[in-house]
């Protein structure tokens, strides 16, 4: 008896403790937005854009500062140089050069500093450039934050609408096996023709293939989800409980979208990059000033000789071939073009707030209307199925009450699933969607 109850034991053990450690943890939607900001690496990504970006107005402020090169010639030849070095007479009162043998080796070496002193404020615009695009990049990274977000949210209600519409396939198959057994039971006894269990069986094959096909849907759901989130853990999804204040007058809503817009922010901003970068192209001759410094020593030893010298030296590009003239008109070119897709923007902006309001508005009427549907199709279901067992209705009406019943009640899931998406998407459109999640978000800053 003991050894039965340590076999049971052990069997307890091993069949409770995999579902233990196998049970996926729950989060919410904002616990959702943390992992995506935290793990997300095209997010990650962006945030190194800015780092770089931020890396370069240090070199641009390192445009003032002097360089300093050391350079250093080590020559040896096959032979020493010979040199002269005086005179000398013989008995003969004849004079002959004095010569000797010189090294086969020689030092160059040069220690050399150059400070900038005026480059036609070239360094100064080149300062402004890189304080353009760390705001460019920080507006980039907003609204890549934005979309990042929406596109969680909706693949966050994709996941909570694939699990209600395979636990909607799940009550079908129940209804459908006990239909089924109903018309078995009949057909046995000799109530009913073999049609009507023919097209009950159909009917449950068909029940099991959606939800076999539901259950595929959600793995897939499921795998999306993660992919955007990048994370390989399993989440059991809630339903958010959202409370959302939306201002629903269109007119408002463009005015705080326009303010919001991290996209069109990013356009002006590389709208002044160019400006300024064709301004550098307009004038080509600037003239640039430095100060040179060199200190040099040359000879047999590494130190020998010394020397040094300090020169200020100015020069100015008198003609480019015209090519300062081609690059100004390319900037103006890209002028043009950012001038446009903010045009484009502007107009597209107006376009998705007026769609994302009366999408809000059709899909708050949809839900009433199918829930009421759904009543309905319920009632016919129960309707349907006495009148089948009292022998007053057809087969074919049991199973078509059936089916009207299952899509009316995956109507009423997708539709109110639709509408919260939607709610957000008022949101999105009016660049509040950090807004909503600011604490986990201001956290992670």
């Amino acid at each position: 008896m003991k050894k039965n109850y340590i076999y049971f034991f052990a069997l307890l053990m091993l069949l409770v403790f995999p579902l233990t450690s196998a049970a996926a943890e729950k989060i919410t939607l904002t616990e959702a937005v943390e992992i995506l900001i935290e793990e997300n690496r095209e997010l990650e990504n962006s945030r190194k854009d800015i780092e770089n970006a931020e890396a370069d107005i240090g070199l641009a402020f390192r445009s003032f500062f002097p360089t300093i090169t050391l350079d250093s010639t080590y020559t040896k030849v096959d032979e020493g140089r010979s040199e002269i070095t005086g005179l000398e007479s013989n008995n003969s009162g004849e004079f002959n050069f004095i010569r000797s043998e010189g090294s086969d080796t020689t030092y160059s070496n040069s220690l050399r500093l150059t400070q900038p002193i005026w480059y036609g404020n070239e360094i100064l615009l080149n300062k402004d450039i890189a304080e353009y695009r760390i705001e460019a990049e920080r507006a980039n990274y907003e609204s890549l934050l934005e979309d990042k977000i929406y596109s969680l949210i909706q693949s966050y209600y994709g996941v909570l609408q694939a699990e209600g519409v395979m636990g909607i396939r799940d009550e079908a198959l129940v209804i459908a096996n006990e239909h089924l057994r109903i018309v078995e039971n009949n057909f046995e006894a000799g109530l009913v023709i073999k049609q009507d269990l023919l097209q009950s069986q159909i009917e449950q094959r068909r029940a099991q293939e959606e939800l076999q096909a539901a259950e595929n849907n959600l793995k897939i759901v499921k795998r999306r989800f993660k992919q955007l989130i990048t994370s390989d853990e399993e989440y059991k999804l809630q339903r958010p409980e959202i409370q959302l204040d939306l201002t629903l007058d269109q007119n408002e809503l463009y005015k705080t979208a326009l303010e919001n817009s991290n996209q069109l922010l990013a356009l002006e901003l590389n709208k002044k990059i160019v400006e300024v970068n064709k301004r550098i192209k307009d004038i080509p001759q600037r003239p640039r000033i430095n100060i040179n410094g060199a200190y040099n020593w040359e000879g047999e030893k590494f130190f020998d000789e010394e020397s040094w010298s300090v020169s200020i030296t100015g020069s100015i590009p008198l003609y480019d071939g015209g090519k300062s003239k081609i690059e100004s008109e390319k900037q103006q070119k890209e002028i043009e073009k950012i001038n446009n897709s903010i045009k484009d923007l502007l107009k597209n902006i107006d376009i998705e707030v007026e769609d994302t309001l009366l999408n809000v508005e059709e899909l708050n009427n949809k839900i009433e209307l199918a829930k009421l549907s759904l009543e309905n199709a319920e009632e016919n279901l129960e309707i349907a199925n006495k009148s089948y067992q009292a022998g007053v209705a057809k087969n074919i009406d049991v199973i078509n009450a059936q089916s009207t019943y299952r899509q009316e009640k995956i109507s009423l899931l997708q539709t109110e699933y639709n509408y919260e998406i939607e709610k957000f998407r008022v949101l999105y459109e009016s660049g509040r969607l950090s807004e909503y999640f600011k604490e986990v978000i201001n956290d992670e800053k």
